[in-house]
């Protein structure tokens, strides 16, 4: 699989059709992998923090799901990046697959009964889906040996956390090898979504590309992360600068 250096994480360029057909391939294999959903916020956030860096270019498939990694890729870079492969959209595919081929998922992630009435509206939608098990995303040092242990013994094929970044990858980079569990995504707040408390930027919004200004308007305090954005591409372009001379 090729790769793009983005201020030194490494983004694999891939389309989704190509990510699915990685994911089927791992779950038969039955290896535990971990597969990140990269974003320019994550890619900022791991230059500030050595553990999530490490985390991301470990990681057995970075998927690009900011548009900010496909353009700073294809016009700073020269890198023909095909498509965003967003975690949402991955993970609906997924479902889809995981009704015709068996697979068993687990959710794991969003507050107090937000994963069980993801669960319920994912079965409602999708019935016959194989969801095995679902808890909250606020772990202690108690009820994460229990959310392990129920993993481990549960033996889903696919693992969704969605507790945000980097919480969601450092939590399944320290444990893959633990549960088990054939392929993990950290998916953010997807399982929010799935469960009806939050609502995606309507479809046209997606298609232009402003799906970050509708999460923005939606949730305000969103302001300050969304700094982050202006100052990945410029940092992007300084990176490339340097690789240069």
């Amino acid at each position: 699989m090729d790769k793009v250096k983005i201020l030194g994480i490494q983004v694999d360029i891939i389309t989704m059709e190509e990510a699915l057909r990685w994911i089927e391939d791992a779950i038969e294999e039955k290896k535990p992998r971990q597969i990140i959903t990269g974003n320019p916020e994550m890619v900022m956030a791991a230059q500030k923090n050595e553990k999530f860096f490490q985390i991301m270019n470990q990681a057995d498939l970075v998927v690009p799901d900011g548009i900010g990694l496909l353009l700073v890729a294809r016009y700073f870079l020269g890198v023909d990046m095909p498509e965003r492969v967003t975690g949402f959209d991955l993970s609906t595919r997924l479902f889809e697959r995981a009704l015709n081929k068996g697979y068993s998922i687990y959710l794991l992630g969003g507050a107090l009964g937000v994963a069980e009435k993801a669960k319920k509206n994912l079965i409602r939608q999708y019935p016959g889906l194989k969801i095995v098990g679902t808890h909250h995303g606020y772990l202690n040092e108690e009820n994460r040996s229990k959310v392990v242990s129920e993993i481990q013994n549960l033996r889903p094929d696919l693992l969704f956390v969605g507790m945000g970044a980097p919480r969601q990858e450092i939590f399944i980079a320290t444990y893959k090898n633990q549960l088990k569990v054939p392929v993990s995504i950290g998916i953010g707040g997807s399982i929010d979504i799935w469960a009806g408390e939050k609502r995606r930027a309507p479809q046209w919004m997606q298609k232009i590309h402003l799906e970050w200004f509708y999460r923005l308007v939606k949730e305000p305090y969103r302001f300050f992360r969304m700094l982050a954005l202006p100052k990945f591409v410029f940092y992007s372009v300084l990176y490339k600068e340097r690789r240069i001379r």
